[in-house]
């Protein structure tokens, strides 16, 4: 069956998440209809509904729902409950039809939706309700016949909306062999990013729609062959076929069954991978069982069943050739003997179910439908729903007695089980019952167990007994699953970090995986070992970090020395198609639980993309991973990368000493063949920068102030690019001697030069000045000074960076990673000494970002002349500039020594206006004699005056980060109108000299302006009226800022309420960011951008809530920290203090007077 085309899955996720609101819909407003919220039943209600409501309402209590003292019940997880299964009876039925599955109950005959729709005309219901009736008779596993839920009807409106979404797919849909994988994802698409939005701790509720994630079929296909196709090549190959074969091909040929080419399995020559006969790369995993019926295979977070199906498909021939079975019993003895599935969401089980049994059906010459095995498929979601009481009687009325000695232990046994899987909405696979105690005070599982299988055939009459019957034999049924052992357990594990999980599963994994416990995933990998039988294999899907990062070093030293390592391939990003996996970063793991020989080699294959070069998409991927690099050439310019690249990964296999692994830095897993030297950390020493806790008060943009004095030290963060001197465009808040600081650490650095690595992406290196330093960049200091040149020669060499991604491959690499790469000083010198022979440089830079930059317009980099032009017309000086003690070359000192020439040209009170007002000259004719004076030349077509109106501060915004310090004030009209560049340190200088010049650009200058106009329209110019229109608007908002009252008011989250401005009253500490915010706060009515206010340009600055919390703080100082609501003007503060690090409150005048009153009565008696 062919995969769904990406078109069909865009039409597919469309669908399936309108239908699902479309269904949450209509089943809230069925269960309403019902009185299933209420605490008794509506009058006008018949018997039978009231009957159903009970029901209802047992099964919501089931599943979680609270019901008040009063009796009102909560019915979420019961709405949730029911808009699923109504949805997916009718897309199954469709699935059954468009594969002529639908069997009519009574005369046991496939029937075309056609012939649904006459049979359910002749029974007066809807076509979709009978068809969904046939899928739940043949579907009695995955759709309970006494299920309430699906006894609900919906509303006339909400079935027509239903249909008419599941009419809409093409009929492709349902033929294509992944299209059931999709749904699921899918369906919990939305819920999925509304928890991420919300940024609740991930636990029960959560867990499953966070955690869902498609498994790719390339990734299923890979690990089954290297396992089980391994397996099968072990049996099937003769030492001849091994010897003869010229191409990986070749055996593949020999080993091919109806059906399974085993695409994907790869071969190695010898035990050196070049030489002798061929084997399996990953092994042919000898202690194995001999025979195909003895191989248990488990997926214990099987989702919607990829493994499970491919298992079936790769498996029932493989029976076949073996034992001689007809198509139809070889399935049957797989889904007896072979495959075993688990998984957290009881609907994932479903869908599981449904697609298992599906393939069973529809495998070629087995009959199509009949009745088949049980599927060992069970939710390990699903607790006790009962008290200790009622569980132990479950046990107790099941019909096996208890014997009087050792009565108590078996009792204490069970009580003990439940108290294990109360935990299994959370925990699902990771409960393991063979841990269990077992004394004469406990009985352990194996003496339990057939009390739990008793209990899985009990009956009871009454709803809520029945619903505890019912959840009780879904847990034993798991717990049995949970307690085997396993020849393959195979999965794609769920990802989840440990900042992201609630306290109950952060407690289990701290208690059970302490070693994987910083994410969920690499705690699984414990489980699934734990899982396998001896000798058996794990077949993993993971997130590629566990393989590196210090975190799990113990982890990674504890099974390289007790486990085969089979295979390990890293996949890096893109591995996955779906937009769900964004960011994710990926690798196969193929381990075995047996101890690795002294020369045991694990084969390595990676097909990811270094960082910073083109990625490889995931069919590329899938090609290389077969060794098809004519697929990969394909998929490569298919993804519009052009094709493939010299440097490219190639999919080859390299055999991989599993000892050498230990002996590397942490443990960590590399695919390199080889390294020559030491390492670098015996020649340097690196540091972890600061951690503010809060980036947006204490760091800000150097051009923010007009010098930098105390409290602001200069910083270097990471270089954007790669470059001798970047990274310095910041200043850090120093009070208290880093007192503010979240982290004050790495003081070691400062004061020290080396070289500075920017911790993410690609890595780009320049030097390190010495300055304070935050965690971004990572700086090398060499512990002799005289080996900075080499160490810098291969710091600033691609191969250092590709070191360093064969040890980490995580977006951000940690700080003691970057030392942890060979490094041969002897080649690095003499490499130095060529690229440096007249020693190293010294700082400079012409990138007017930098705080290093000296301040020339004509020696800016290119495209930021005008720029710097305009920055010394309005008086701005460099820190470069200001700073004669800064580290500088000579030529950068002569360039700042040269600006003295251009001071002439600085306007006086930083007002400068476009047009000529207050007998100065217009904008550009200054700016032109200073750029005379730099001996820049404009192109004879290019209008001075224009830029400066319509295009310098979009630009200048975009220069400087959106923290512009030059505004441009404008009223609106492009040509003709008011423009005023203002410098923005001296608009926001203390002492009221910022509010004083405010007044002298509201009264001075635009009051000349206005009154000019005003003289045009008595004479009868044109355009003056609209002139005077617009200037008139502009006075009236700066007016407003003056004043200050909201909108108008700045506020700063990090200050009290009695020390807020009142009126225009800026402190330039506090940023561009608060201070603009009045300038934004209402649009000109008429030539204006939307939400530039009186600017020109809009800058991208946003006053939403910035990250981390606020430490505790008085309500009385600081009330927006006391449960904001994100509306209310003067928020004295709620109940509860949250700490929401929010910066769009508004206060008027009058409270932030009160504050202030208050505070300096308070002061007084003191």
């Amino acid at each position: 069956m062919p995969t769904l085309a990406s078109e069909l899955r865009n039409k597919l996720e469309r669908v399936v998440i309108e239908a699902r609101d479309a269904a949450e819909v209509g089943a809230r407003a069925a269960l309403e209809g019902l009185a299933v919220q209420h605490h008794e039943p509506y009058p006008h209600m018949k018997p039978a509904q009231r009957e159903l409501r009970n029901h209802l309402r047992a099964r919501a209590r089931q599943l979680g729902d609270r019901q008040d003292g009063s009796g009102r019940l909560a019915i979420d997880h019961l709405a949730g409950e029911c808009a699923y299964e109504h949805w997916h009876r009718m897309l199954f039925a469709r699935f059954l039809a468009e594969n002529g599955l639908l069997i009519e109950p009574q005369e046991c005959m496939a029937i075309s939706l056609a012939e649904a729709g006459e049979l359910a005309k002749e029974e007066g219901v809807d076509v979709w309700v009978f068809a969904s009736r046939c899928a739940q008779r043949m579907l009695p596993q995955i759709f309970r016949p006494d299920d309430p839920l699906l006894q609900v009807a919906f509303a006339t409106e909400h079935m027509l909306k239903l249909e008419k979404l599941l009419a809409s797919l093409p009929a492709a849909v349902f033929t294509a062999s992944d299209a059931l994988g999709w749904v699921y994802q899918f369906w919990q698409s939305k819920k999925k990013d509304e928890v991420n939005r919300s940024e609740v701790k991930i636990g029960a509720d959560e867990i499953s729609a966070v955690t869902q994630l498609f498994t790719e079929p390339y990734m299923v296909e890979f690990l089954l062959h290297n396992t089980l196709g391994a397996w099968w090549a072990g049996r099937k190959l003769s030492p001849k076929d091994a010897a003869a074969a010229k191409t990986e091909d070749e055996l593949r040929a020999k080993l091919a069954l109806p059906g399974v080419g085993w695409e994907y399995l790869r071969f190695v020559r010898g035990a050196d991978g070049a030489s002798g006969p061929w084997r399996p790369a990953a092994g042919t995993f000898d202690g194995w069982p001999k025979t195909a019926a003895e191989l248990r295979v488990l997926d214990p977070c099987c989702g919607s069943g990829h493994f499970l199906v491919a298992g079936l498909h790769h498996l029932v021939p493989i029976r076949q050739a073996l034992e001689g079975l007809s198509a139809a019993d070889a399935v049957d003895a797989v889904l007896r003997d072979n495959l075993h599935g688990l998984e957290i969401d009881e609907r994932c089980c479903q869908i599981a179910a449904f697609a298992l049994a599906f393939a069973a059906w529809t495998y070629p010459d087995a009959g199509g439908y009949r009745p088949l095995p049980d599927l060992h498929i069970a939710c390990t979601g699903i607790g006790p729903q009962s008290t200790q009481e009622q569980w132990v009687k479950l046990a107790e009325e099941s019909g096996i007695p208890m014997p009087a000695v050792g009565r108590e232990a078996i009792k204490n046994g069970l009580l003990n089980l439940h108290r294990l899987f109360s935990q299994a909405p959370t925990l699902g696979s990771l409960i393991n019952p063979a841990e269990l105690p077992g004394d004469l005070i406990a009985a352990d599982y194996e003496t339990i167990q057939p009390y739990l299988a008793a209990i899985r055939a009990v009956e009871k009459a009454d709803d809520e007994t029945r619903e505890r019957a019912i959840a009780a034999a879904g847990m034993v049924k798991a717990a049995d699953l949970l307690a085997g052992d396993y020849t393959l357990v195979i999965t794609n594990v769920p990802y989840l970090g440990r900042g992201k999980q609630d306290d109950l599963l952060k407690t289990h994994l701290e208690k059970h995986y302490d070693e994987g416990k910083a994410d969920l995933a690499t705690a699984f990998v414990v489980r699934c070992l734990e899982l396998c039988a001896k000798c058996g294999t794990v077949g993993i899907v993971t997130p590629q970090n566990w393989l590196f990062l210090t975190t799990y070093t113990k982890l990674r030293q504890r099974l390289l020395a007790r486990r085969e390592w089979n295979a390990v391939v890293r996949l890096g990003e893109n591995a996955f198609e779906s937009t769900a996996a964004a960011g994710a970063f990926a690798a196969f793991v193929v381990l075995t639980a047996s101890p690795p020989s002294r020369d045991y080699a694990m084969a390595g294959i990676d097909v990811s993309a270094p960082r910073g070069k083109r990625p490889i998409c995931s069919p590329e991927k899938a090609a290389l991973l077969r060794g098809d690099m004519d697929a990969a050439e394909r998929a490569a310019k298919a993804a519009n990368r052009g094709g493939r690249q010299p440097n490219d990964a190639d999919g080859s296999i390299r055999l991989l000493p599993q000892a050498d692994q230990l002996t590397n830095p942490d443990a960590r897993i590399t695919l390199a063949t080889e390294s020559a030297g030491d390492y670098l950390f015996l020649l340097a020493d690196t540091y972890q920068g600061v951690k503010t806790g809060d980036n947006d008060r204490l760091r800000i943009c150097h051009w923010e102030l007009a010098k930098v004095r105390e409290p602001w030290r200069l910083m270097q963060s990471s270089p954007s690019k790669p470059c001798d001197f970047d990274g310095c465009t910041d200043l850090l808040n120093w009070h208290g001697d880093g007192a503010l600081m979240a982290r004050l650490q790495g003081l070691e650095g400062v004061g020290a030069y080396g070289v500075g690595i920017g911790s993410v992406s690609s890595l780009p290196t320049c030097f390190f000045l010495g300055q304070h330093y935050d965690s971004a960049i990572i700086p090398i200091i060499p512990k002799k000074q005289c080996d900075l040149a080499a160490i810098a020669a291969f710091c600033f060499d691609p191969s250092f960076r590709e070191a360093i991604r064969q040890i980490d491959q995580k977006v951000a690499v940690t700080t003691a990673t970057v030392l942890k790469v060979p490094f041969d000083l002897e080649h690095w010198q003499k490499v130095a000494a060529k690229k440096y022979p007249a020693g190293l440089p010294e700082p400079e830079s012409d990138d007017p970002t930098q705080w290093l930059f000296h301040g020339r317009p004509d020696e800016a980099q290119e495209g930021t002349e005008l720029q710097v032009a305009v920055a010394r017309l309005l008086g701005y000086r460099w820190p470069a500039e200001l700073d004669d003690k800064m580290r500088l070359s000579k030529r950068a000192r002569a360039l700042v020594k040269k600006c003295g020439e251009l001071a002439k040209f600085a306007d006086n009170d930083g007002i400068v206006c476009i047009p000529a007002v207050r007998g100065e000259e217009p904008a550009a004719e200054r700016l032109l004699k200073l750029l005379a004076a730099c001996g820049i030349e404009l192109e004879s077509d290019f209008d001075l005056d224009d830029w400066l109106r319509n295009d310098f501060f979009a630009e200048h915004c975009r220069l400087f980060h959106d923290r512009p310090f030059v505004w441009h004030i404008w009223d609106g009209r492009k040509r003709d109108g008011f423009h005023a560049l203002v410098n923005y340190h001296k608009l926001a200088e203390g002492g009221g000299r910022g509010r004083r010049l405010l007044e002298s650009l509201t009264y001075a200058y635009l009051g000349e302006w206005i009154t000019r106009q005003r003289d045009g329209v008595k004479r009868g110019e044109g355009g003056a009226e609209d002139r005077l229109a617009a200037a008139l608007e502009l006075q009236k908002r700066l007016e407003a800022i003056l004043a200050g009252e909201p909108p108008f008011d700045i506020f700063v989250r990090w200050k009290p309420l009695a020390e807020q401005p009142i009126g225009w009253e800026p402190d330039i500490n506090d940023g561009v960011r608060m201070n603009i915010r009045p300038f934004l706060a209402s649009d000109l009515p008429l030539g204006g951008r939307t939400g530039a206010g009186i600017l020109r340009w809009r800058p991208k600055v946003k006053w939403d809530k910035d990250r981390g919390k606020e430490p505790d703080r008085p309500k009385a100082e600081y009330p927006w920290f006391w449960g904001w609501d994100e509306k209310t003007e003067n928020f004295l503060g709620g109940n509860k203090f949250d700490g929401n690090r929010w910066n769009d409150c508004h206060y008027s005048t009058k409270v932030k007077q009160a504050a202030r009153d208050a505070a300096e009565t308070k002061e007084r008696k003191k």
